[in-house]
């Protein structure tokens, strides 16, 4: 049915069928005399929504992108993710866009995504997670002149637009926390070492160790993927230690839980033996017992600047300060 109806665009429109298929795909490099012609044929008849065809003449989506370096099937159980999805698409909802999401597991499958929505500019533009050093996508998108607003921090921090949290100083509150409660053998579980938020959040933890005079002991830091079976490695791990922790720093509440189960299994009572401090206060903090201690790092603020700023950005109103920190805090539960 569709074949046929850009057939009969085609016909009332004088053009070719490529032509009509190349408007409705918004081609950049259709002549816009002839893309108004077809755009004119297709709200005619109806073949899109009058939404969708006064975008397709402005040249604008009205999606907005989001585009995860992680495995799909994993997702489904990463409370971060999706609170980050919903907030996204209420926030976008409200100025009449919508998002689109995808996730590669693979460095090169998560090149290949960003590079098709550069070249079909299928979305008017992305939110960017999990930036890294030397980050490829940034540069790309960058020097394509592509609207996107990175979760995170980059460097330097007033090259692009970001949102995030005081990822140092959240660190620091809750390895201060520990401490206070009378722990040296602290120890930090991270995500992948390359990405930015795994190194700002060691950067804190390791801070409040020096500021209070703990000396910074590397075999207690301990990297994973985002997962609970990362968790309970790295937890593993470190109670294989011949002085093992007795409190640990999560990236998030994920890998936090991952431990927090490692440590029960192995006959560790959470909190007497170790305390455990996840971030980002998801509802698998209250689900566990003991309920578990996180940062949290309000994501729906998080979600909703992120977005404003993108489609602003894609609007073209101006955007000030380049830099947004969202403030975090510790909820204290049983498990610290």
């Amino acid at each position: 049915m569709a074949e046929l109806k850009q057939t009969e665009i085609a016909r009332l429109a004088g053009v070719s069928q490529a032509t009509v298929s190349r408007v409705l795909n918004n081609d950049p490099q259709v002549n816009e005399e002839m893309r108004q012609r077809v755009l004119a044929v297709v709200e005619a008849l109806g073949y899109v929504p009058d939404a969708r065809a006064q975008s397709l003449r402005a040249q604008r989506t009205r999606l907005v992108g989001l585009v995860m370096h992680r495995d799909p099937q994993a997702l489904a159980y990463d409370p971060f993710f999706s609170a980050l999805v919903a907030h996204i698409i209420s926030t976008a909802r409200q100025f009449n866009y919508h998002l689109c999401v995808d996730a590669a597991r693979s460095v090169k499958g998560h090149r290949a995504i960003y590079e098709e929505l550069l070249r079909t500019r299928r979305v008017d533009g992305l939110i960017l997670v999990e930036s890294e050093t030397n980050d490829e996508r940034i540069a790309r998108l960058t020097e394509q002149g592509f609207p996107f607003v990175l979760i995170g921090r980059y460097q330097p921090e007033d090259a692009i637009y970001t949102v995030d949290n005081d990822n140092v100083g959240a660190a620091m509150i809750a390895t201060e926390y520990l401490i206070q409660k009378g722990h040296c053998r602290i120890a930090y579980i991270g995500g992948p070492a390359g990405l930015t938020v795994t190194r700002d959040r060691l950067q804190g933890y390791r801070q409040a160790l020096e500021q209070h005079g703990i000396a910074y002991n590397p075999s207690y830091v301990v990297y994973g993927d985002f997962s609970s079976r990362g968790g309970a490695s790295a937890m593993a791990d470190l109670l294989m230690l011949n002085q093992p922790p007795t409190a640990v720093l999560a990236l998030d509440d994920v890998l936090a839980l991952g431990a927090l189960r490692e440590a029960q299994r192995r006959g560790r009572r959470v909190p007497d033996d170790v305390s455990i401090v996840g971030f980002n206060d998801t509802p698998l903090c209250t689900m566990v017992e003991p309920n578990l201690t996180s940062v949290a790092i309000d994501i729906p603020t998080l979600a909703r600047e992120a977005t404003q700023r993108l489609i602003d950005l894609i609007e073209g109103r101006p955007v000030e300060p380049k830099r947004q920190i969202v403030p975090a805090q510790l909820v204290r539960r049983s498990s610290a």
